[in-house]
């Protein structure tokens, strides 16, 4: 009955957010879920369009409540959760986009959000019970329960199986002892060659360095705020104290500070295979 309506406003979708107007888009979208209930949608693609629909507005739109739309999401079909093989990479499944975006920062969120995502993320890990994403989702949401050990055991797992420098600096802020923080850290920075990605982990490093090896802890807050002067972002608060804290130490040359990493590595490992 309402078919032609739900596609007219899919086709709105698509002209209002080419052409930049987010906010028609998104009344576009509204409209397509009015007129859901009463579409004819057995091969669910008419619910595949509002969960595209939904990431895209996601991207553009601050605070866009993407987990009103896990209703939908439930409704998957299982081929919505396989990834596509693109120009020989595997590119992720609907499902596990969803999922990615869902549980983005999941160990802030309050307790109405988990309780809201929590459905649809038991779906995923039935889905895709060992893929690394789920699994760093799962620990963050073991973080936000005051889970920790829980949350600790599936880093040092998924860090014996890959490198990904979030992996070290988020398992080094689970740690209380300050020399396995900071072998960590040390690793999230070699682990990450783009500079503009390695701005807070320098600036962490340079706090837990700053009393022990000052020298150290000048090389690591310099960098930091270099690069974010670089990318023209602001310099928090925090990182610019530090800054005014070392300024009269001479910071260590960049092969001193590459050796001492080099050092630490051997501790970073054992903190991961313990």
């Amino acid at each position: 009955m309402y078919e032609t309506e739900f596609w007219d406003a899919d086709k709105l979708f698509h002209e209002r957010l080419k052409g930049g107007d987010t906010d028609g888009a998104k009344r576009a979208l509204h409209q397509m879920t009015q007129f859901y209930p009463q579409l004819n949608d057995n091969d669910l693609a008419g619910n595949k369009a509002i969960m595209h629909h939904a990431l895209a507005l996601d991207k553009v739109i601050v605070n866009f409540n993407i987990a009103y739309f896990v209703p939908y999401a439930m409704r998957l079909a299982d081929y919505d959760w396989s990834g596509e093989s693109h120009n020989g990479s595997i590119v992720p499944s609907l499902g596990q986009r969803i999922t990615n975006r869902l549980m983005r920062g999941i160990a802030e969120q309050p307790d109405t959000y988990i309780k809201a995502v929590m459905p649809f993320f038991r779906k995923a890990l039935q889905h895709n019970p060992s893929n690394k994403d789920n699994q760093r989702n799962l620990a963050q949401l073991y973080v936000r329960v005051r889970l920790r050990s829980q949350a600790i055991s599936i880093y040092k797992q998924l860090l014996r199986r890959y490198h990904d420098s979030y992996l070290y600096s988020e398992l080094a802020e689970l740690l209380d002892d300050p020399k396995e923080r900071i072998a960590l850290f040390s690793q999230a920075i070699v682990h990450q060659p783009k500079e503009a990605y390695n701005m807070a982990n320098r600036a962490r490093l340079a706090e837990l360095l700053q009393m022990p090896e000052p020298t150290r802890a000048v090389f690591e807050i310099n960098k930091s705020i270099f690069a974010r002067k670089k990318s023209k972002q602001q310099i928090p608060a925090n990182v610019e104290r530090i800054g005014r804290i070392l300024a009269d130490y001479t910071p260590v040359t960049e092969a001193e500070e590459q050796l001492f990493y080099q050092k630490l590595k051997p501790l970073a490992d054992k903190v991961i295979n313990s």
